[in-house]
Protein backbone atom coordinates (compact mmCIF):
# COMPACT_ATOMS: atom_id res chain seq x y z
CA UNK A 1 0.00 0.00 0.00
CA UNK A 2 1.44 3.29 -0.69
CA UNK A 3 2.92 6.22 1.61
CA UNK A 4 0.98 8.66 0.13
CA UNK A 5 -2.43 9.42 1.77
CA UNK A 6 -4.80 7.79 -0.72
CA UNK A 7 -8.60 9.61 -1.04
CA UNK A 8 -11.12 9.22 -3.36
CA UNK A 9 -13.77 11.83 -4.49
CA UNK A 10 -17.35 10.32 -4.16
CA UNK A 11 -17.91 10.42 -7.73
CA UNK A 12 -20.67 12.98 -8.93
CA UNK A 13 -22.81 10.34 -10.99
CA UNK A 14 -23.21 8.21 -7.92
CA UNK A 15 -27.44 7.56 -7.45
CA UNK A 16 -28.11 9.42 -4.29
CA UNK A 17 -29.04 5.73 -3.23
CA UNK A 18 -26.20 4.48 -3.76
CA UNK A 19 -24.48 6.82 -1.79
CA UNK A 20 -24.04 4.58 0.99
CA UNK A 21 -23.01 1.66 -0.22
CA UNK A 22 -19.92 3.38 -1.85
CA UNK A 23 -18.88 5.18 0.86
CA UNK A 24 -19.12 1.67 2.97
CA UNK A 25 -17.06 0.48 0.28
CA UNK A 26 -14.83 3.37 0.49
CA UNK A 27 -14.03 2.99 4.29
CA UNK A 28 -13.57 -0.61 4.28
CA UNK A 29 -11.16 -0.39 1.45
CA UNK A 30 -9.30 1.86 3.52
CA UNK A 31 -9.40 5.12 2.01
CA UNK A 32 -7.69 7.87 3.86
CA UNK A 33 -10.36 10.68 3.30
CA UNK A 34 -13.85 11.06 1.04
CA UNK A 35 -14.14 13.89 -0.63
CA UNK A 36 -18.10 15.09 -1.20
CA UNK A 37 -17.60 17.57 -4.41
CA UNK A 38 -19.83 20.55 -4.81
CA UNK A 39 -21.27 20.33 -7.93
CA UNK A 40 -24.40 21.61 -9.55
CA UNK A 41 -23.85 18.27 -12.03
CA UNK A 42 -24.31 15.51 -9.12
CA UNK A 43 -28.23 14.16 -8.86
CA UNK A 44 -27.50 15.16 -4.87
CA UNK A 45 -26.71 18.01 -2.64
CA UNK A 46 -23.30 18.25 -1.41
CA UNK A 47 -23.64 18.77 2.50
CA UNK A 48 -26.98 16.43 2.66
CA UNK A 49 -24.51 13.72 1.02
CA UNK A 50 -21.84 14.73 3.59
CA UNK A 51 -23.96 14.40 6.15
CA UNK A 52 -25.05 11.02 4.82
CA UNK A 53 -21.47 9.93 4.42
CA UNK A 54 -20.56 10.77 8.04
CA UNK A 55 -23.84 9.07 10.09
CA UNK A 56 -22.84 5.83 7.76
CA UNK A 57 -18.81 6.01 8.43
CA UNK A 58 -16.94 5.27 11.66
CA UNK A 59 -13.26 5.87 10.16
CA UNK A 60 -12.97 7.49 7.09
CA UNK A 61 -12.44 11.09 7.34
CA UNK A 62 -14.59 13.52 5.42
CA UNK A 63 -14.08 16.59 3.18
CA UNK A 64 -16.34 18.93 1.28
CA UNK A 65 -15.60 20.85 -1.45
CA UNK A 66 -14.71 22.50 -3.76
CA UNK A 67 -17.39 24.85 -2.32
CA UNK A 68 -17.57 28.33 -3.01
CA UNK A 69 -18.40 31.58 -1.07
CA UNK A 70 -21.22 32.55 -3.37
CA UNK A 71 -23.46 29.75 -3.61
CA UNK A 72 -22.83 28.97 0.09
CA UNK A 73 -22.27 32.54 2.19
CA UNK A 74 -19.68 32.08 4.84
CA UNK A 75 -22.34 32.44 7.65
CA UNK A 76 -23.89 29.19 6.27
CA UNK A 77 -21.29 27.31 5.73
CA UNK A 78 -19.92 28.14 8.85
CA UNK A 79 -23.12 26.69 10.64
CA UNK A 80 -22.96 23.88 8.23
CA UNK A 81 -19.00 22.68 8.60
CA UNK A 82 -19.64 23.46 12.66
CA UNK A 83 -22.28 20.73 12.67
CA UNK A 84 -20.92 18.39 10.33
CA UNK A 85 -17.80 18.76 12.66
CA UNK A 86 -19.44 17.98 16.08
CA UNK A 87 -21.54 14.83 14.15
CA UNK A 88 -18.35 13.16 12.65
CA UNK A 89 -16.68 14.06 16.02
CA UNK A 90 -13.79 15.66 14.01
CA UNK A 91 -13.39 14.47 10.93
CA UNK A 92 -14.41 16.83 8.75
CA UNK A 93 -12.57 18.93 5.88
CA UNK A 94 -12.84 21.70 3.55
CA UNK A 95 -12.28 22.73 0.11
CA UNK A 96 -12.49 26.47 -0.80
CA UNK A 97 -12.56 28.28 -4.52
CA UNK A 98 -13.69 30.95 -6.29
CA UNK A 99 -16.18 28.53 -8.18
CA UNK A 100 -17.21 27.96 -11.81
CA UNK A 101 -16.96 31.50 -13.45
CA UNK A 102 -19.31 30.04 -15.85
CA UNK A 103 -21.98 28.60 -13.76
CA UNK A 104 -21.89 31.98 -11.42
CA UNK A 105 -22.52 33.63 -14.48
CA UNK A 106 -25.65 31.83 -15.39
CA UNK A 107 -27.29 32.03 -12.06
CA UNK A 108 -26.54 36.00 -12.30
CA UNK A 109 -23.76 36.04 -9.85
CA UNK A 110 -20.25 38.09 -10.19
CA UNK A 111 -17.36 37.01 -9.01
CA UNK A 112 -14.73 39.31 -7.11
CA UNK A 113 -11.33 38.92 -6.55
CA UNK A 114 -11.29 39.32 -2.53
CA UNK A 115 -14.20 37.18 -1.87
CA UNK A 116 -12.32 33.84 -1.25
CA UNK A 117 -10.29 35.31 1.12
CA UNK A 118 -12.46 37.40 2.93
CA UNK A 119 -14.63 33.64 3.52
CA UNK A 120 -11.97 32.55 4.65
CA UNK A 121 -11.63 34.78 7.68
CA UNK A 122 -15.83 34.98 8.60
CA UNK A 123 -15.42 31.26 8.35
CA UNK A 124 -12.70 31.16 10.52
CA UNK A 125 -13.73 33.00 13.22
CA UNK A 126 -17.42 32.56 13.50
CA UNK A 127 -15.89 28.16 13.49
CA UNK A 128 -14.45 29.39 16.62
CA UNK A 129 -17.33 30.56 18.45
CA UNK A 130 -16.80 34.25 18.32
CA UNK A 131 -19.22 37.14 17.77
CA UNK A 132 -17.70 38.75 14.99
CA UNK A 133 -18.43 42.20 12.52
CA UNK A 134 -16.90 42.50 9.22
CA UNK A 135 -16.72 45.09 6.84
CA UNK A 136 -14.89 43.54 3.39
CA UNK A 137 -15.34 44.09 0.02
CA UNK A 138 -17.65 41.78 -0.63
CA UNK A 139 -19.13 40.27 2.98
CA UNK A 140 -20.59 42.04 5.66
CA UNK A 141 -21.57 41.03 9.27
CA UNK A 142 -22.60 42.68 12.18
CA UNK A 143 -21.73 41.17 15.34
CA UNK A 144 -22.84 37.39 14.54
CA UNK A 145 -22.25 34.34 16.32
CA UNK A 146 -23.53 31.01 15.40
CA UNK A 147 -25.55 28.94 17.81
CA UNK A 148 -23.86 26.11 16.76
CA UNK A 149 -21.31 24.56 18.99
CA UNK A 150 -17.85 25.69 17.98
CA UNK A 151 -15.46 23.15 16.38
CA UNK A 152 -13.43 21.44 19.16
CA UNK A 153 -11.07 21.31 16.57
CA UNK A 154 -9.63 23.23 14.27
CA UNK A 155 -11.72 22.46 10.77
CA UNK A 156 -8.82 22.61 8.18
CA UNK A 157 -9.40 24.92 5.24
CA UNK A 158 -7.56 23.58 1.39
CA UNK A 159 -7.68 26.81 -1.49
CA UNK A 160 -8.21 25.41 -4.90
CA UNK A 161 -5.07 26.27 -6.68
CA UNK A 162 -5.90 26.69 -10.22
CA UNK A 163 -2.89 28.96 -11.28
CA UNK A 164 -0.56 31.68 -9.97
CA UNK A 165 -2.84 33.48 -8.00
CA UNK A 166 -4.75 30.88 -6.31
CA UNK A 167 -1.42 29.13 -5.32
CA UNK A 168 -0.34 32.42 -3.87
CA UNK A 169 -3.13 32.56 -2.14
CA UNK A 170 -3.73 29.58 -0.63
CA UNK A 171 0.02 29.28 0.78
CA UNK A 172 -0.07 32.39 2.58
CA UNK A 173 -3.57 32.03 4.00
CA UNK A 174 -4.76 28.01 3.85
CA UNK A 175 -4.32 25.11 5.87
CA UNK A 176 -3.71 23.18 2.92
CA UNK A 177 -3.76 23.09 -1.07
CA UNK A 178 -5.93 21.43 -3.80
CA UNK A 179 -5.03 21.00 -7.06
CA UNK A 180 -5.46 19.50 -10.61
CA UNK A 181 -2.72 17.26 -11.84
CA UNK A 182 0.01 18.88 -13.80
CA UNK A 183 3.16 18.53 -15.43
CA UNK A 184 4.32 21.62 -13.21
CA UNK A 185 3.23 20.32 -9.40
CA UNK A 186 6.63 19.80 -8.17
CA UNK A 187 7.92 22.90 -9.71
CA UNK A 188 4.58 25.15 -8.59
CA UNK A 189 5.08 23.86 -4.88
CA UNK A 190 8.10 24.86 -4.38
CA UNK A 191 7.74 27.84 -5.99
CA UNK A 192 4.79 28.64 -4.01
CA UNK A 193 5.42 26.84 -1.02
CA UNK A 194 8.73 27.91 -0.55
CA UNK A 195 9.69 25.16 1.99
CA UNK A 196 6.80 25.54 4.03
CA UNK A 197 4.63 22.09 5.21
CA UNK A 198 1.88 23.31 3.82
CA UNK A 199 -0.65 19.43 2.45
CA UNK A 200 -0.84 19.40 -1.05
CA UNK A 201 -4.11 17.38 -2.13
CA UNK A 202 -4.09 16.23 -6.03
CA UNK A 203 -6.88 15.31 -7.76
CA UNK A 204 -6.53 12.20 -10.43
CA UNK A 205 -9.67 11.66 -12.67
CA UNK A 206 -10.07 7.71 -13.57
CA UNK A 207 -12.14 5.46 -15.10
CA UNK A 208 -12.03 2.56 -17.54
CA UNK A 209 -15.58 2.70 -18.34
CA UNK A 210 -16.69 6.19 -18.92
CA UNK A 211 -14.47 7.99 -21.70
CA UNK A 212 -16.84 11.26 -20.95
CA UNK A 213 -16.25 10.69 -17.12
CA UNK A 214 -14.09 13.76 -16.36
CA UNK A 215 -11.64 16.07 -18.53
CA UNK A 216 -8.03 14.61 -19.28
CA UNK A 217 -9.19 11.87 -17.32
CA UNK A 218 -6.35 8.37 -16.61
CA UNK A 219 -7.50 5.73 -18.87
CA UNK A 220 -5.15 2.87 -17.34
CA UNK A 221 -4.55 1.23 -14.39
CA UNK A 222 -1.06 1.11 -15.16
CA UNK A 223 -0.51 5.02 -15.46
CA UNK A 224 -2.71 5.94 -12.74
CA UNK A 225 0.04 3.51 -10.57
CA UNK A 226 2.53 5.58 -12.24
CA UNK A 227 1.11 9.08 -11.47
CA UNK A 228 0.84 8.18 -7.70
CA UNK A 229 3.95 6.89 -7.63
CA UNK A 230 5.72 9.97 -9.38
CA UNK A 231 3.25 12.44 -6.41
CA UNK A 232 4.88 9.82 -3.44
CA UNK A 233 7.92 10.29 -4.69
CA UNK A 234 7.64 14.35 -5.10
CA UNK A 235 6.77 14.39 -1.46
CA UNK A 236 3.23 15.11 -2.01
CA UNK A 237 0.80 14.25 0.67
CA UNK A 238 -2.61 13.33 -0.84
CA UNK A 239 -3.96 11.93 -3.87
CA UNK A 240 -7.62 11.95 -4.61
CA UNK A 241 -8.91 9.96 -6.91
CA UNK A 242 -11.99 10.64 -9.00
CA UNK A 243 -13.58 7.61 -10.08
CA UNK A 244 -16.38 6.92 -12.57
CA UNK A 245 -18.16 4.76 -11.06
CA UNK A 246 -18.42 1.30 -8.71
CA UNK A 247 -16.26 -0.59 -10.79
CA UNK A 248 -13.48 1.67 -11.45
CA UNK A 249 -13.82 1.85 -7.63
CA UNK A 250 -13.11 -1.54 -7.02
CA UNK A 251 -9.96 -1.10 -9.35
CA UNK A 252 -8.47 1.28 -7.57
CA UNK A 253 -8.96 -0.25 -4.31
CA UNK A 254 -7.85 -4.32 -5.61
CA UNK A 255 -4.73 -2.91 -7.50
CA UNK A 256 -3.41 0.39 -5.76
CA UNK A 257 -4.23 0.25 -2.37
CA UNK A 258 -4.26 -3.50 -1.74
CA UNK A 259 -1.72 -4.66 -4.18
CA UNK A 260 0.50 -1.36 -4.06
CA UNK A 261 1.09 -1.35 -7.81
CA UNK A 262 2.06 2.36 -7.43
CA UNK A 263 5.66 0.94 -7.16
CA UNK A 264 5.75 1.65 -3.56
Amino acid sequence: MPKIKISAELSHRCPLNEIIDQVTILEDGGFYRVWVPDTMVSPWEAWLAASLIVQNTRRVKIGLGVTNPYTRHPLVMAQMACTLQSLSQGRLSLSLGKGMARFLEKAGIKQNDRAVEECLQVFRHLTAGERFSFEGEVFHLQAIKLRTEPAEEKIPVYLAATGPASWETGARIADGLSTFWDERLKENRTRYLQGRKLPVAVLLPFSLSLPDFFPDQVTSVEELAGRVTTLEKYGFEEVILAYGDIGDLEIIIDRILKNGESGV
